[in-house]
């Protein structure tokens, strides 16, 4: 099928492959390093040196990819071995880098050849990719760390994406500038609700008062609804000890993506807190409790900070300083359904209200890595299976999201395109 998933990866990958050719055609002395497929395309990483690629090279990019297409009539696979590998790309230290590293783990080294263009690749790609190939689009440059790293160099990454037909790659291309047309990033500057300042530092957003009004009305829309629900409003530090974290495991877990905070007159170890459960499950603590007192809700709108990279921040949608609507429920076992049914339910209204289309992801364990959660795997293997019978209750469509889970339990995940300004500031807009 042409729609089918893996086809979609293969013929993406390919593309990748068309996509360094060309490169290498126009820049010869270009390193090559990786071309995966992604969501909705592939992306290349290249050390062009000292050159300098823009969207302006695009269009001669693309005209030599149409050109090279013509003689790609399959990909043929060949086995090497490390020094073969080696030789093929002398010079090249991020290729001998992966070349190394499959190696130690005992992998065979492949190489794909279409036309005149060898790659180490281990494979995934399309039968005919003169044929197939035809309908690509390059998208966008963006700087890209080697292997994610910033101890590393930054490298350029060339985005593109590819479809089976003419018509798919149009609709494709037509849904990408109707999002460019309602980007926060640019919607936030006109509207003027928000802006970041070198000074204060990157992913630390600054609200203006139009932008602060909106925060307000948002957060007292949202604490209204939770109020009818029996959710009580606390609020915490930002900043807290590193024994608190070390209780509830996070410092072990999340130490790298959490701000250290440093003190004049203590050495005890303070860290700004990266979300507010440790320091509500203080709350809790404070006084003895019955079963009878349960169960008890928490809210909390407190400003929380993450260490995040600095090549992942993006506007609103990925930053080092947020507030996030966190809510704590402290129940009996026996509660739990009634509980999270409720707490469904309300994420529905609160939804539908802004209009947010959005879909569920069942964040589980990766089996592969246990040793990244913590906690009994008897519990684990319960709370998974009852986070499935939740979904199935409540008449939920969701898609699986193994190694996804939290280091301490399964989430329900609400994944969508939260970046739908525009129907938020359409209920607020006669308050503004």
């Amino acid at each position: 099928m042409k729609d089918d998933k893996q086809y979609l990866e293969h013929l993406r990958h390919s593309c990748a492959h068309l996509l360094a050719a060309a490169v290498m055609e126009l820049w010869p002395k270009t390193l090559r390093t990786i071309g995966p497929a992604i969501e909705e395309g592939f992306y290349y990483d290249f050390d062009f040196g000292d050159i300098k690629i823009s969207e302006e090279d695009f269009g001669k990019i693309e005209e030599k990819m149409h050109a090279l297409l013509k003689s790609w009539k399959g990909f043929e696979k060949s086995e090497v071995t490390e020094k073969e590998a080696k030789d093929a790309y002398k010079g090249n230290k991020y290729k001998i880098e992966l070349i190394d590293e499959f190696s130690g783990e005992g992998q065979k080294l492949t190489f794909y050849k279409s036309g005149d263009y060898s790659d180490l690749c281990r494979g995934g790609h399309v039968e005919n990719p003169s044929e197939e190939l035809k309908y690509f689009k390059l998208l966008s440059v963006a700087g890209a760390y080697w292997r994610g790293s910033e101890k590393n160099k930054m490298l350029t990454r060339i985005y593109g994406t590819v479809f089976p037909s003419q018509n798919e790659l149009d609709d494709f291309i037509t849904m990408k500038e109707e999002a460019k047309r309602r980007d926060h990033r640019k919607l936030g500057k006109e509207m003027d609700l928000f802006t970041f300042s070198e000074l204060v530092g990157s992913g630390l957003p600054l609200y203006t008062p139009k932008g602060a009004l909106m925060r307000r009305l948002v957060n007292e829309y949202v604490e209204s609804v939770q109020s009818l629900q029996g959710y009580s409003q606390v609020w915490t530090p930002q900043i807290a000890k590193a024994d608190l974290f070390k209780t509830s495991g996070h410092y072990d877990k999340y130490k790298d993506s959490m701000f250290r905070v440093f003190s004049n007159y203590s050495d005890e170890e303070f860290y700004l807190k990266p979300m507010n459960c440790p320091q509500h499950t203080q709350i809790y603590a404070s006084k003895p409790r019955s079963y009878k007192d349960l169960p008890i809700r928490l809210t909390d709108f407190a400003m929380l900070y993450r260490d995040e990279k600095p090549g992942e921040l993006s506007g609103l949608a990925r930053v080092r300083a947020f507030s996030q609507d966190d809510c704590h429920i402290f129940c009996r076992e026996d509660q739990v359904d009634e509980e999270v049914d409720r707490a469904l339910a309300m994420t529905k209204e609160i939804m539908k209200t802004f209009g947010l289309s959005y879909k569920y992801r069942l964040s589980t364990r990766d089996p592969e890595h246990p040793e990244k959660y913590i906690g009994d795997p008897k519990i684990w293997d319960k709370t998974e299976k009852w986070a499935e019978e939740i979904m199935k209750r409540n008449d939920i469509e969701y898609f699986d999201g193994p190694g996804e889970a939290a280091f301490y339990a399964p989430k329900m995940d609400l994944n969508g395109n939260f970046q739908q300004y525009r129907l938020i500031t359409s209920y607020l807009k006669d308050l503004i």
